[in-house]
């Protein structure tokens, strides 16, 4: 019994825990050249161990050797590791190499710093970091280092070896130790779901493994990386987290215990309840109600992350919100959800991710990993409301572009649900300028501008009204392609209806619109317009997403000096294609002349082997913009 142990023991060790001796040669030269290629860092090998002990309990194992092959890399050589109340750095070593694998240098633990700062007011989390010098490049770094889980474990390590652009890796490994038996659920992008099994004693070790992945390069217009990495999520279907039970085994589970965690923080004090029947009381509709609670939240509180304990995903009692005035995402969400149930309308509480291209959830797969935000729903008889409590600048009721079209998961008492936010046309995300220059004979020329952004263009500009005026004239200059640029007065007024908009008046002088050569001038058609000129020609690898439609217009009015007359203009342009449409025309007189620009790109998802014509359409476009009217003086 006891020899079938011990070969039991040794089948699971060669399966699940080889040496790190007998895993590669230091040496860079061993690094294939496919590896090197578009690579600023090469991971040589990364093993990741998880040891679940108990519902609260667990351990995490890593190491990591990666060889940094130029400066551009070196970020990569960086430790960095996140602990709060659920976990706890243990132990810490690290070695640095040459380029020939001789070992340079030595840390231990007591080389790790680490800081408790953090934007958050209150947070239990504290940042371990090591930055290690590099003398020079190539080297290779490894670093080993154990992760103590307690107090709760809701979901496993990631396993996201390639988590860079322009890294490669040779091997990476993750093992899992479960008791025998134990469920987990699991969600493998872009490698295979199935892992090696071996078990012993009553302990099954789960192992994936990635090998050989290239370097990925940045492409304009690329979707996320985890689109084309390997990624995999694990996480238990039963947990004890912070104290609280639960079973999550797919979204509506997931939401039934997140809206678990609201019970009992609605609670207000009888005189809130009647200041806010008292606000309301002469609102002519529910929708009207709801306006005059959200705007009371944004007067009233301000927002702040608090991270302890159950708290990043529990909110503050609604009651403590409203006697301190502030609350994160969670807490002011759930504060305005008791607000407008004290005035009798319903609302849910609903959680989204607003940091990815990619909007969808994984349908198949629930997870804490995909939500870091919350927000609120407002079913009302004709309308859904999507409330952005966090920040009052917000008009209410504008869907604005960090979750607009995005997966959500409104948490019901009865369970959760996924979702679909609205998104807006397309064609109604408009940047326009319009501009008047007064031209003269030298080439300067004083310019009255108005900009207008509407939709999703005026989220883009919604620090505008509050910024200094130093740095609205900075940001405005940058939009203006020429040189010696002054700035005058700039005028902002905000329309902060359901559909918003933002206009800036400004003036503007250069002494070098257009380009003096003996009795010409040079003047560019649109010196506010350029176009992905990054755009390479190089062979692409990647499909092209385009995830935010919009339509530029712009409208420049320039008068001809006296004494010069039209030598030549760029003929109008149209332009019609699957990835948008321009338009151009030129409107002249004898005094002025008249610029006429449209652009549309419509949000829209392409083939990599439309590349070559996608170029070529920006190309005509940027063209056009580039081109010049040659004005001439006369000669009688």
């Amino acid at each position: 019994m006891n020899k079938l142990l011990v070969l039991s023991g040794l089948l699971l060790l060669s399966v699940c825990c080889l040496s790190a001796n007998d895993r590669l040669d230091l040496n860079i030269n061993q690094i294939p050249d496919s590896l090197k290629k578009n690579a600023h860092a090469v991971i040589r090998y990364a093993n990741t161990e998880f040891e679940y002990k108990s519902e609260t309990n667990g351990l995490e194992r890593k190491e990591i050797s990666i060889s940094i092959l130029n400066k551009k890399g070196s970020d990569l050589s960086a430790f960095r590791c996140a602990c709060d109340k659920f976990r706890e750095l243990k132990s810490f070593t690290g070695k640095l190499f040459d380029a020939e694998g001789r070992l340079l240098r030595k840390f231990k633990m007591s080389d790790v710093s680490s800081t408790e700062y953090s934007q958050a007011l209150a947070t239990d989390a504290k940042l371990y970091y090591f930055d290690c010098d590099l003398p020079a490049y190539p080297v290779t770094i490894i670093y080993e280092y154990e992760v103590a889980w307690k107090n709760g474990i809701l979901v496993f390590p990631v396993f996201y070896p390639q988590y860079a652009h322009n890294l490669s890796v040779e091997k990476a490994n993750y093992k899992l130790f479960l008791p025998d038996n134990m469920e987990y659920r699991s969600k493998a992008v872009n490698i295979a779901p199935n892992p090696k099994k071996a078990t012993m004693k009553g302990i099954t070790c789960y192992e994936w493994e990635s090998k050989t992945q290239s370097a990925i390069e940045p492409e304009s217009f690329d979707p996320d990386l985890d689109t084309f990495v390997p990624l995999l999520y694990l996480s238990p279907s039963k947990f004890v987290y912070d104290g609280v039970p639960g079973v999550i085994t797919d979204w509506n589970s997931m939401g039934k215990w997140e809206h678990s965690l609201l019970d009992r923080r609605d609670i207000l004090s009888d005189n809130t309840k009647n200041q806010l029947v008292e606000m309301t009381k002469n609102a002519s509709s529910d929708r009207e109600k709801v306006q005059i609670i959200y705007d009371y939240l944004g007067k009233t509180t301000r927002y702040v992350s608090i991270q302890l304990g159950i708290g990043g995903y529990q909110p503050m009692p609604a009651a403590e919100v409203c006697k301190t005035g502030f609350g994160d995402c969670k807490a002011l969400s759930n504060y305005m959800k008791s607000m407008l149930s004290a005035i009798g309308i319903s609302s849910y509480y609903t959680g989204i991710r607003m940091d990815k291209k990619d909007k969808t959830l994984y349908g198949d797969y629930a997870n804490f990993n995909q939500m870091n935000h919350v927000i609120l729903q407002v079913p009302l008889h004709k309308d859904t409301l999507w409330l952005e409590c966090t920040n009052p600048r917000i008009p209410f009721s504008f869907i604005h572009n960090g979750i607009s079209g995005h997966d959500a998961l409104v948490n019901y008492e009865q369970g959760g649900k996924i979702v679909k936010l609205p998104d807006y046309p397309d064609s109604l995300n408009v940047e326009k300028n319009r501009a008047n220059v007064i031209l003269n004979k030298d080439g300067s020329a004083t310019v009255s501008m108005n900009k207008k952004c509407q939709l999703k263009i005026y989220d883009n500009y919604d620090w505008f009204p509050l910024a200094k005026s130093n740095e609205q004239a900075d940001n405005l200059r940058e939009d203006i392609k020429l040189p010696s640029v002054s700035m005058g007065a700039i005028q902002v007024k905000e329309n902060k209806s359901a559909l918003p908009s933002l206009a800036i008046d400004y003036t503007w002088t250069t002494p070098l619109y257009g380009t003096k050569t003996g009795n010409r001038l040079f003047v560019p058609v649109n010196p506010y317009r350029d176009i992905y000129n990054g755009l390479k020609k190089t062979k692409r690898i990647h499909d092209i997403s385009i995830s935010a439609g919009y339509r530029d217009i712009d409208s420049i009015s320039i008068t001809i000096p006296a004494g010069y007359e039209i030598e030549s203009i760029p003929a109008s342009k149209v332009i019609k294609t699957v990835f948008g449409n321009f338009e151009s025309s030129i409107q002249v007189n004898p005094k002025r002349i008249l610029i006429l620009h449209s652009l549309f790109i419509p949000t829209g998802e392409y083939k990599v082997s439309t590349y070559p014509d996608f170029v070529e359409f920006f190309e005509k476009i940027s063209s056009n913009y580039k081109s010049k009217i040659i004005l001439r003086k006369r000669t009688t």
